[in-house]
Formats: C-alpha cells, sequence, structure tokens
C-alpha cells in the first residue's frame, strides 16, 4: 500500500511538470515574445523546488533563533545573501542599471517592524507562505489571500501617499551610475573620493566587489553570523568540545582557543547541509534570473519607445512596453515586430487618450495603456499579489475602489485629473498607478513567478512524499488572517516584503535593506515573545490533576 502511494505521488508530481510544460507551449504560440512569461514561469519553479528543499522560510528564521535558539535558517539566508551579493558585483558591469532600489528612509524600519510582528503570528513569512501552499497548506494559503488583499485595501486609502511621502527620505535610488542621486552611501563616496569615477559612469567588477557586495553585504552578514555564534552557539558549543578533549587528556589541563570558536563557527554553518547548499543554490538561481531577463529585454527591445513617451519610458525596461502603445494607436517601442506580435487579448490604446495625452507634471507625456506592468526582472513577491487582489475587486467583486487609481493634483483641470495615471511625479495613488496598474493575472511576468514558485514546491513535495492536505482550525484561522493582513501592511510600508525590501535589496546594494532587516528582527522578537506568553497561559489554565 505504501509502495502504490508513494508512486502514485512520484506520478503527481509529473503531471505538475507535464502542466507547466503544456502552459508554456500556449504562451509561445500565442505569441514568442511570451517566452518572457515563461521564464519568469519556470524561474518561479526553480525557487519553490529550492526552498521546499531546504525549508527556506525568513519567519522559522528569526522564530526559530528568538525561540528555541537554532540558528540555522538565519545562517542560510546569510550565506545565500552573501552569494548573490558576488554574483550581482558581474551583473552590475553587464546590466549596469538592472537595479533600482528605493530611497533609504524610516520607511525600511517601520514597515519592517510591522511585517515581522504578523510574520510570526502567521507562522511564514511572503516566499513560506508560497512554498508551504504548494505543500498542500491551506493554512498558508489564507496567509497569502489575507496579505494580498491587506495590501490593496491598504494602499487605497486616503493617508497613504501623504504617509509614504512623510517617511520618505530623499536620496538615491539606485546603483547604476556614480552620482549622489543614485548611488547609496557608501557607493557614492567611494565611487568619487576613493575610486575617481567620473559622474555619470559606471564601476568595474572589482569597485562593485567592494563597494556594493563587501562593505554592504558580506561584511554586515558576517558580522551578524559572528554575533550569533557568540551569543547563542559559542557557549554550548565550547562545552561539549572542551568535555571530549577532558576524555582524550592525560591529566592535564585542557583550554579551548581561537582554533576550537573557528571549528564551531564552521560547524554552525555547516549544522544543516539542505539549508545551506539551498541557501547557496537560491543565490545562483536569482542571479540568473536577472542575467536572462535583462537579456531578454535587450533582444525584445524593452524600454526603446518611440514617441513622446520616450522621456519617460527610456529610463526603464517593462514587458508592458513591447506590446504596449501610444494614444494615437502606434507602438510604443521602436520594434515593429512586436506590434505585429501583439495578442488580440492585450489592452488595446484608449481613444480618448488621443484627445486628452497623459501628463505629468513635468509636462512629459506618458504611456498610454497597455504599458502597464509590473516587471522587476528579478525575485520578487508581494507587489504583484496585490495586484492580483485589486484586479479582484476592480473588476469582479462588487467594491469600487477606482477612484484612488487616479491622479488628484488639484494644480491640474479636473478633467486632466480623472483620466492621469499616477506614478512617481504626480500625487496620485503611486502603488497602482503608472507602470505596476492592474494587469490581468495572465499578463502579469511576477504573479507568474509566484504561481510557478507553488508549483515547484508541490512538485518536490509529491516527489518526496511531503505534500498533505492541512486546513486550518479556527484559531489557526485566526492567526493566519492576521498576521497575514499585519504583514501586508508592512510590505506596502517598506515597499516590498522579506524579499523585495530584504533579501534582493541588501545583496544589490542598498544598505536600506539591512534596515527592514533590523526591524523585522524587532518585530519577530516581539511577536515571538506574545506567542511564547499566550501559549504559557494557556498551558497553566488546563487542569492536569490526574487521580490514581
Amino acid at each position: 500500500m505504501a509502495e502504490a502511494k508513494k508512486e502514485r505521488n512520484k506520478i503527481y508530481a509529473v503531471c505538475v511538470v507535464g502542466f507547466l510544460f503544456i502552459l508554456s507551449l500556449l504562451y509561445i504560440q500565442a505569441s514568442s515574445v511570451y517566452v518572457y512569461i515563461v521564464a519568469y514561469l519556470w524561474f518561479g519553479f526553480l525557487y519553490g523546488v529550492l526552498q521546499q528543499y531546504g525549508r527556506f522560510c525568513f519567519a522559522s528564521a528569526w522564530r526559530d533563533l528568538i525561540m528555541v535558539k537554532v540558528p540555522r535558517m538565519f545562517v542560510g539566508i546569510m550565506i545565500g545573501l552573501m552569494t548573490l551579493s558576488i554574483i550581482s558585483a558581474w551583473l552590475f558591469i553587464k546590466y549596469p542599471t538592472f537595479y533600482h532600489p528605493s530611497p533609504i528612509g524610516p520607511h525600511e524600519l517601520i514597515g519592517g517592524l510591522i511585517f515581522g510582528l504578523g510574520m510570526v503570528f502567521a507562522g511564514g513569512c511572503a516566499t513560506g507562505s508560497l512554498y508551504k501552499t504548494g505543500e498542500g497548506n491551506m493554512i498558508s494559503l489564507t496567509v497569502l489571500l489575507s496579505l494580498s488583499f491587506a495590501q490593496a485595501i491598504f494602499v487605497t486609502m486616503p493617508f497613504f501617499d501623504p504617509m509614504m511621502d512623510a517617511l520618505h527620505l530623499t536620496g538615491p535610488n539606485a546603483v547604476a551610475a556614480a552620482t549622489p542621486d543614485t548611488w547609496h552611501w557608501p557607493q557614492f563616496v567611494l565611487s568619487t573620493e576613493i575610486f575617481g569615477i567620473q559622474e555619470g559612469s559606471h564601476a568595474s567588477f572589482i569597485q562593485n566587489l567592494i563597494a556594493n557586495s563587501f562593505l554592504n553585504t558580506i561584511l554586515i552578514a558576517g558580522i551578524l553570523m559572528i554575533g550569533v555564534y557568540v551569543i547563542v552557539v559559542r557557549k554550548g558549543f565550547l562545552s561539549r568540545r572542551k568535555a571530549e578533549m577532558v576524555k582524550s587528556a592525560d591529566g592535564s589541563e585542557v583550554k579551548t582557543g581561537f582554533s576550537d570558536d573557528v571549528a564551531g563557527f564552521i560547524s554552525m554553518i555547516s549544522s544543516s547541509k539542505r539549508t545551506t547548499i539551498a541557501a547557496v543554490l537560491l543565490g545562483i538561481v536569482a542571479a540568473i534570473q536577472v542575467f536572462t531577463m535583462s537579456w531578454m529585454r535587450d533582444k525584445y527591445e524593452f524600454g526603446h519607445p518611440q514617441g513622446d513617451s520616450a522621456a519617460i519610458l527610456e529610463q526603464t525596461g517593462n514587458f508592458g512596453q513591447i506590446f504596449g502603445m501610444n494614444p494615437d494607436g502606434s507602438s510604443l517601442t521602436a520594434n515593429p515586430q512586436n506590434a505585429n506580435n501583439r495578442p488580440s487579448s492585450w489592452p488595446a490604446a484608449d481613444p480618448g487618450e488621443a484627445a486628452q495625452p497623459k501628463k505629468n507634471q513635468q509636462g512629459q507625456q506618458i504611456a498610454g495603456t497597455g504599458a502597464t506592468m509590473f516587471d522587476p526582472g528579478y525575485w520578487y513577491i508581494t507587489t504583484q499579489e496585490a495586484m492580483f487582489a485589486g484586479w479582484i475587486i476592480d473588476g469582479v467583486l462588487p467594491v469600487d475602489l477606482k477612484t484612488p487609481h487616479y491622479n488628484t493634483d488639484s494644480s491640474l483641470p479636473a478633467k486632466i485629473q480623472e483620466q492621469l495615471p499616477p506614478d512617481q511625479d504626480v500625487n496620485g495613488n503611486r502603488y497602482f498607478g503608472g507602470y505596476n496598474a492592474l494587469p490581468k493575472p495572465w499578463h502579469s511576468p511576477a504573479l507568474l513567478l509566484s504561481f510557478g514558485l507553488i508549483l515547484g514546491a508541490s512538485f518536490l513535495a509529491l516527489w518526496n512524499r511531503e505534500f498533505k492536505w492541512k486546513f486550518p482550525t479556527r484559531e489557526l484561522f485566526f492567526y493566519a488572517v492576521l498576521g497575514g493582513t499585519i504583514m501586508g501592511i508592512g510590505s506596502r510600508i517598506a515597499l516590498g516584503c522579506n524579499i523585495g525590501a530584504f533579501y534582493t535589496r541588501a545583496a544589490f546594494g542598498s544598505p536600506g535593506g539591512w534596515l527592514f532587516f533590523i526591524g523585522m528582527g524587532v518585530g519577530a522578537y516581539i511577536s515571538a515573545r506574545f506567542v511564547n506568553y499566550m501559549a504559557n497561559r494557556k498551558m497553566a489554565d488546563m487542569d492536569f490533576d490526574i487521580e490514581l
């Protein structure tokens, strides 16, 4: 019976892969350029396989470290982070503008704090909830849905934009060029004062390796790992080490030294081979994704528009632009083949936009309908789920949240206020406006990555007989909704979750990622202590009297 069930699970696992192949073929048959979406789908599959294999979850990293003094997952995350950061030093040479982190500000610390609070209640982070959903855990699915709809509703609140304006600090927002406006500290100091890089030029591999990888990632991650060893691991390891030395000693005094600490540090890193292997491979796959998506953007001429929209779009690469149209119906990109391959289901240009073109506060015309797609080009979570929830609210549920999607700049005529989609240059809802918008789920590359991640985890869980349907009790459902909602609010304040606001941000040279990480740790500590308190209180209220 057990062998039959094992074989049946493997058949189901093969069916998951077969479904992905069929879906990929359908996309490519619809349009050859849809291979871009297919790439996102399969990278998500790889992330899911690796996360399920290593049980990779940021919530368990902080929770296990705080509550049971187990540093396994925390150390694994640091190793994966350093791996991606080292490879990214080369990626910045090949594609120097592939990454544009958000400005540093208290929003990262506050958002991380709130996200960490919800993370422990929910029993998983954003990516952890995705792969656990693939294992059949409906508690994690509840967390995902709560996180998604909480974001979609939160960003439509009238206080959202003024709050974010107050929390942001004016400053750097990219790592691409050596200018004060686009380089984070310490990169700008190193680039101008030490390396002597001219304004607007790009750093070399060694310069990126020192400024981005070493100072911003490897040094900080290394210090954190040493701190974890000293505070959590060292005492126990040296005690066991000394006991072993006493057994083999000839009666002489036994002392431990630096070499024993080195052995303890290495032991901490290698204590879970699966987690370490998964962490390194996740960093490598994340780097390969950056290279692949950047190469495809060049191949299909993403971010190479024509006409009046060029001033805005030439700064970015975006999947929506490849089929996007100007208000007069002409192709947004310079490649006419893209327009010829445009699927019939793609959003058409709005004729009304030709009569009243969309412009930002600088008077520059911005993209017309169809050039609206969230396309980060690297590993990213939560934003695409929020847009999926927003798409449902906007078009399916009988709730009208459309008004906050439009520009509210009082300096413009009322007619234009209703037509302008917001972006970074106007005072409308910046989250659902501009290039993010509310794309159809099947047109959203990033959402397909999340879908692929769930399927990847399902494949490996089925293959290893670890797939099991788990449905929440009333209490677990409450905590899942509560935790997911709190995480959703935190991720929107921080402009990202444990991946977008910390993992990729810190790996790609943005110190603000560490602000989120610190906040996440403090929030996780508070909620872990609360959960522990409630558990102890519940145990104390139980009657364990036994009559003999």
